[in-house]
């Protein structure tokens, strides 16, 4: 049994929850209101049968939701009682056309159709934050946080996060508003879109920022939890509100920031992951002829505002240790993006992704099917333009170039975005 306590004490001298980096481009610029930011994307739901996490029989959070879920609502019957205390709501929507040559529809287009729900809760030194992903498709907690600040700008979480290894989805995370173009670089991609790197973990997130200089920051992110299992051809995250197939075994990430002003746009850094991924599937296992893959993952990224210009580029290398030294592998990937902003609320924006040894790795090669879709890229370049025609509101055309395993293809998207309220 659990129950529902109403936040009780001082006031304290933190507000709102903030973000787990820094608010993307659209909404730390002066010409454009800021917006709360979360932390994750789009999945293909599936059906699963029942297995466990970190070796147990038995991995289910239910409990452990609706428990929170009485104390949320207990905690929102106390704000109107404690000045001190605050929330934060937002839905990110969004509607895509799509075409396509040599492919059928891309995993990342689908659906045509989304609604991403991000809430915020702040009681003191408390904070609990969430993520819920509805589409024609799926119903999903993409996150599901609950922290407490030891210090000004220092917390820590327990929950399903964001993996702090990524340049791009800790900053632009799952609602579309919330990046300029259209796509994610290939590499960045979720598990259940053929991501080949794990991307959701389930299990306690330190984060911490502290001054540096007269204006700097330094911003330390780690995270160790249970990674995904390789299930099939996808990565198999956590489910929080169902079952779970494979054994989730450890993931240790972590990130390490210079920002060159403390509540500033501006950062670079350092990335690491390591995740240990068991095989749960006889096909994975006789493709991968080995029952684990140990990924190390080391990255650099850099995302600098100097307006009207921005620039985001990052590189990882991905060393996957197998059960047998001889059939370890490695290969690399890096992207850059460079933004610039026009008069009239336009900004036009153009990609280059490019890999190096992708095409010689079996561990790559899991996760492309024969269904004639792209599910690896190892080339694109991708040009587009985002009109932020009203408040809250922006149109985006994009078009690609991509190179995958088997083809070449030429995209054309066009897309509408929202923030509400």
């Amino acid at each position: 049994m659990c129950n529902s306590i109403e936040p009780q004490g001082p006031e304290a001298g933190r507000g709102a929850l903030r973000a787990a980096s820094p608010s993307p481009i659209h909404a730390r610029q002066s010409a454009k209101e800021v917006i709360f930011v979360p932390d994750n994307t789009p999945k293909k739901r599936r059906v699963r049968p029942h297995a466990g996490a970190f070796g147990m029989s038995h991995f289910r959070l239910r409990e452990v939701l609706i428990c929170a879920a009485l104390s949320l609502f207990g905690a929102n019957l106390a704000f109107a009682q404690h000045d001190h205390s605050s929330s934060d709501f937002e839905v990110f929507v969004a509607a895509e056309a799509f075409h396509g040559t040599q492919q059928t529809r891309l995993g990342d287009a689908d659906p045509w159709i989304d609604a991403d729900v991000v809430f915020g809760i702040t009681q003191h030194q408390f904070r609990v934050f969430g993520e819920y992903y509805i589409s024609s498709a799926e119903r999903d907690l993409e996150r599901f946080q609950m922290g407490f600040e030891f210090v000004p700008e220092t917390v820590l979480w327990l929950g399903r996060f964001h993996q702090t290894g990524s340049a791009w989805n800790t900053e632009h995370h799952h609602g579309q508003y919330l990046q300029t173009d259209i796509t994610r670089p290939y590499i960045e991609r979720w598990e259940d879109e053929h991501g080949i790197i794990p991307q959701h973990i389930t299990g306690a997130l330190f984060e911490s920022r502290q001054s540096i200089g007269k204006d700097g920051a330094i911003q330390l992110s780690g995270g160790i939890g249970a990674a995904p299992a390789l299930s099939g051809q996808a990565l198999d995250a956590i489910d929080l509100i169902g079952s779970n197939p494979g054994r989730h075994r450890l993931s240790v990430t972590g990130r390490l920031a210079y920002l060159p002003e403390y509540v500033g746009a501006s950062s670079a850094g350092l990335l690491f992951g390591h995740d240990d991924l068991s095989v749960s599937n006889a096909r994975t296992l006789a493709l991968l002829q080995s029952r684990e893959a140990n990924l190390s993952i080391y990255g650099a990224y850099v995302d600098w505002i100097t307006e009207p210009w921005r620039i985001v580029a990052a590189n990882y290398y991905v060393d996957v240790a197998m059960d047998q030294t001889a059939r370890n592998e490695s290969f690399m990937s890096g992207y850059l993006q460079v933004e610039r902003q026009l008069p009239r609320r336009f900004t036009v924006f153009g990609r280059v992704e490019d890999s190096s040894r992708m095409q010689e790795s079996r561990y790559v090669a899991l996760f492309d099917d024969a269904d004639g879709d792209l599910e690896i890229a190892l080339r694109r370049q991708a040009l587009g333009v985002r009109w932020d025609y009203t408040r809250r509101q922006a149109l985006t055309l994009e078009i690609s170039h991509i190179v995958s395993l088997t083809q070449h293809s030429n995209e054309l998207r066009v897309q509408w975005s929202a923030a509400i309220p």
